[in-house]
């Protein structure tokens, strides 16, 4: 509720009446459409008087940020390895391999196989 009494919202608000009334509605706490009605007056004229005396909120200028060294750890192979199994029965067992070198035995075993 505003402390001071505002300009008649019929009336021509002058500037230093539209400041008493924005400095009301910043104290208030509430969105400007919230005061506005609370008062009122229509949203419209407290955005229109706010932009008209240069009281809108400025952007905040960035923070400076900075960047920090990071490594690359490569990925660890599977311990557990793998087996590939043929349909001839046979299983090849592979301890810990990159996923490049069981690319390169599947691509020579389907080569190989008829």
């Amino acid at each position: 509720m505003p402390s001071r009494r505002l300009p008649d919202r019929n009336s021509v608000w002058t500037a230093g009446g539209a400041r008493v009334v924005l400095g009301e509605w910043r104290r208030s706490g509430d969105s400007i459409t919230a005061f506005a009605r609370g008062i009122g007056v229509s949203p419209q004229r407290l955005f229109g008087w706010r932009k008209r005396l240069g009281m809108t909120s400025k952007a905040v200028a960035p923070t400076a940020i900075s960047l920090v060294p990071a490594m690359q750890v490569p990925a660890e192979p599977d311990p557990a390895g793998i087996i590939i199994r043929l349909p001839s029965g046979i299983a090849i067992e592979a301890g810990s391999s990159s996923p490049s070198w069981i690319a390169s035995v599947v691509a020579e075993l389907t080569r190989a196989l008829p």
